[in-house]
């Protein structure tokens, strides 16, 4: 999949210095994930001994990190790897379980968005296509519906454990949780178990959560406070930057001007960034033109492209 979207990338101007085409550093991830988590429990913490509008306030700002979490789960997906490294594995705990996904789950449909970015193939592109902006009533719809995105990543979790018994199962599998839209072949079925069997992992997350709140049911009221109702923010937050980052016109090839012509850059600043753009995933024209450069040097990258390309790449 690596070299078919490299291949898809093609057009893309190769003479850029190297310094700014730096991948992302592990390291970095982990302290990302720290930080993020620390805040999350601050906030915990906050929220116990709070009164109401901060406690609201607690709420949305986990909403964020766990916003957070996907975008370095994210950055994961575009780093090439064929094992996981101690690093790796604690940054996936760190930050995929928490929200649903496992590295391989995310990987798997998203390096596939990329190669064929607003395509009919495109895993993302039927969930907005012909959806009309003017329409407010159905644009809210479409955000809504992020409300059961992630209750339906950790479904996929356990229904994946029975996949791996079933040959059937995984292309429903894969149609039905990686929005996968061509033919299965034998590559994809291979990949496919390999997400199932990581789902192992991410279910025994789950299973054990659950366990802790049965032998505590006082925790029940902050677990639906602290994480049920932030993770369902979080969907609506991730539909509507699905909603900004991309233009949903059908289109046929991945040349430049297709890039820049069907992406945006969004909430570059300030709270909008924090809450809906975090970890600079908001710089999500030049991401596409450059998926392997890491998210921290990604604004030096994009103001190279504006110097250099002024014309062709947007304000």
């Amino acid at each position: 999949m690596k070299n078919k979207l490299d291949k898809s990338l093609s057009s893309i101007p190769r003479d850029i210095p190297k310094k700014f085409l730096k991948r992302t550093n592990i390291n970095h991830l982990l302290l990302d994930a720290i930080i993020d988590n620390i805040i999350i429990i601050l906030c915990c913490v906050i929220y116990v001994h709070s009164f109401l509008f901060l406690k609201i306030m607690c709420i949305v700002v986990i909403a964020s990190r766990l916003h957070s979490f996907g975008v370095i789960v994210h950055e994961l997906t575009h780093l090439p790897m064929n094992t996981k490294s101690v690093k790796i594995r604690l940054i996936e705990i760190l930050t995929a379980y928490p929200i649903g996904i496992t590295i391989n789950a995310m990987r798997y449909n998203h390096i596939r968005h990329h190669k064929d970015s607003c395509m009919e193939t495109d895993p993302y592109f039927h969930h907005f296509e012909n959806y009309d902006k003017k329409n407010i009533l159905i644009r809210i719809l479409y955000i809504f519906i992020g409300i059961i995105l992630i209750p339906s990543w950790i479904i996929r979790g356990f229904f994946g454990i029975l996949c791996l018994f079933s040959s059937k199962l995984r292309i429903v599998y894969a149609r039905v949780f990686m929005e996968h839209k061509l033919e299965i072949n034998k590559s994809d079925l291979r990949e496919i178990y390999q997400c199932c069997k990581e789902d192992i992992l991410q279910s025994i997350y789950f299973i054990l959560l659950l366990i802790i709140i049965i032998l505590n049911p006082s925790y029940i009221e902050h677990v639906i406070y602290l994480y049920l109702i932030p993770i369902c923010i979080l969907g609506i937050l991730a539909y509507y930057r699905l909603m900004k980052e991309h233009i949903y016109i059908r289109v046929y090839d991945r040349d430049t001007n297709t890039i820049i012509k069907t992406t945006r850059d969004h909430n570059l600043k300030g709270w909008g960034k924090f809450l809906l753009a975090p970890r600079n995933i908001g710089y999500h024209t030049i991401h596409h033109l450059h998926p392997q450069v890491g998210y921290r040097y990604l604004p030096d990258l994009r103001n190279y492209y504006k110097i250099m390309y002024p014309d062709q790449y947007p304000d």
